[in-house]
Parts: C-alpha cells; sequence; structure tokens
C-alpha cells in the first residue's frame, strides 16, 4: 500500500502557503489572531461561526477549509471514510487560560470559552463545516511526532477504516498560530507520504 500526500498547507509566521508556495503574506497586523481574520476576509471565506471560535479553533479550521477548495474529496467517502489525524505541542491551553481568568476575575465562568477547552475541539468544528464522520485522533507532544502519525494513519488505512485524511499540526498558544497539514490519500502520486516528506514539508 502506498499513501500520497496530494496537497499540503502551512500557517506560520504570518504567512499562508499550499503546496509550499505563498498565496499570503500580512506583515501589518500585530497578532497572529488578527492575521486569521485577514486571511479569512481575502480568501472570502462564508462561515460567520467562525468569528465565534476560540484561536486554536480558527487556525484549524482556515486552514482545512483552504486545503480542502478545490479538491475531489467532497465525494461520498467524505462522510464515513475520511479521517481527521491532528498534533499539537499546547492542547488547549490558550482558552484553558482564559477559561480560568473568567473564573478567577468574574466568578462566572464562560461557557461560549468552556466550549474550547478541549484540542479535539478544533476537529469537530471542521468535521460540522465538511461533514466528515470518520475516524479521528488528537495527539499531544513536545514536538510534532511524525512516526508516531505515520504509523497511526497508515495502520487506519490498512485496516479499512479510511479512504483519505487530514493529517497534521495545529498549534496556538502564546499569540502564535502554527499549522501543517495534508491531504493524503491511498493512491500512487508524486509526494509519498511517511515520517521523513513530513518533516521536510513542515519547514
Amino acid at each position: 500500500m502506498v499513501l500520497s500526500i496530494t496537497k499540503y498547507c502551512r500557517i506560520h509566521n504570518k504567512t499562508f502557503s499550499i503546496n509550499g508556495e505563498v498565496v499570503f503574506k500580512n506583515n501589518d497586523v500585530a497578532l497572529d489572531s488578527d492575521f486569521l481574520s485577514a486571511l479569512y476576509r481575502e480568501m472570502k471565506i462564508s462561515y460567520p461561526k467562525f468569528f465565534k471560535m476560540d484561536a486554536l479553533a480558527k487556525t484549524g479550521f482556515i486552514a482545512s477549509e483552504l486545503l480542502l477548495k478545490d479538491t475531489d474529496l467532497y465525494g461520498d467517502c467524505v462522510k464515513q471514510e475520511t479521517g481527521l489525524f491532528f498534533s499539537n505541542k499546547s492542547s488547549s491551553l490558550d482558552t484553558d487560560e482564559k477559561y480560568q481568568q473568567t473564573i478567577g476575575s468574574e466568578y462566572f465562568p464562560s461557557p461560549s470559552v468552556f466550549v474550547y477547552t478541549l484540542p479535539n475541539i478544533v476537529m469537530g468544528e471542521i468535521a460540522i463545516r465538511h461533514k466528515i464522520y470518520g475516524e479521528n485522533t488528537f495527539f499531544v507532544s513536545d514536538e510534532f511526532d511524525t512516526e508516531n502519525i505515520f504509523n497511526y494513519v497508515y495502520q487506519s488505512f490498512k485496516e479499512g477504516k479510511i479512504k483519505n485524511a487530514l493529517v497534521g499540526w495545529v498549534d496556538f498558544y502564546n499569540g502564535i498560530a502554527d499549522a501543517f497539514l495534508m491531504i493524503v490519500e491511498n493512491k500512487p502520486g508524486e509526494i509519498e507520504f511517511n515520517n521523513q516528506t513530513i518533516n521536510t514539508l513542515n519547514k
């Protein structure tokens, strides 16, 4: 079985790129959260719920939204046989700290903030948007453990649980957005899916 990366994207240093080509860059905004909003508007995405999401969910949502645009994954297999396999370092800590502040200063914890105090909520937002009902897993590690995620994704394909997948790193902490997502499919292609390739592309 040969798995291929058919498309990938990167959000880093206020730059968004697809397949290694810069699509949008904006150093005029002070915060990465403002960059995400600017990217949303520049790409003419229409999904008002975006502005209610926390920063981690926004990062993963917009990366997946633009990655899936103009792909052929919108077939029958999307609903049941597309997997989501993400990883990050900070879990949902950026939002956890904001939630803690609402407890300490206001004595009335905010339900709208609490909703995002799990890292896999970002996958839920993506699944709702694109009607993806396949297997999903979120790993938390100090750095992108490409060997672990490769083995996990490969096994899921091998067992027939999925036919394609969204795989990668989505993190937001201390104001810094960092994402690297790939579409992985079970077919020959120019870019083979393995941990060495992931490390090469994720720069």
